[in-house]
């Protein structure tokens, strides 16, 4: 009868870390940091709702460059046409964008901001 309470317990538990694994997967984590020198975002997402951010990013923020994201992997620093520099990391369920402030205009850095902020949207909306 020990033996059974022990087996138990520890099946519950085991059953408990599990789920608790799998519910993860279902999360939606975004921080921004912004201070005097530096904006990044880092976001952390299904993966299902990758090709979303890929299509944006490609349509919206990367339309001006020569770089597009591709089965949802980049890891680069991007120079528009306007010469707007930043970096941008992703993969699927992951993406990081960063630009500083001091090497951009006030505009471009904005422009960036205004993008992110979409990306926002769009992850909280699918």
């Amino acid at each position: 009868m020990k033996n059974y309470i022990v087996s138990l317990a520890l099946g519950l538990m085991m059953i408990a870390g599990l789920s608790s694994c799998f519910h993860h997967r279902h999360d939606i984590s975004i921080s921004v940091s912004d201070d005097e020198d530096e904006y990044e975002m880092e976001a952390d997402y299904r993966r299902n709702q990758s090709h979303a951010v890929q299509v944006y990013l490609n349509n919206n923020l990367l339309n001006n460059s020569n770089v597009s994201i591709q089965n949802g992997f980049v890891d680069d620093e991007v120079t528009l046409d306007d010469k707007t520099t930043f970096y941008i990391n992703t993969n699927p369920g992951e993406l990081s964008i960063r630009i500083n402030k001091n090497e951009n205009s006030e505009e471009s850095c904005e422009r960036v901001r205004q993008a992110c902020e979409e990306l926002k949207q769009i992850l909280a909306d699918n």
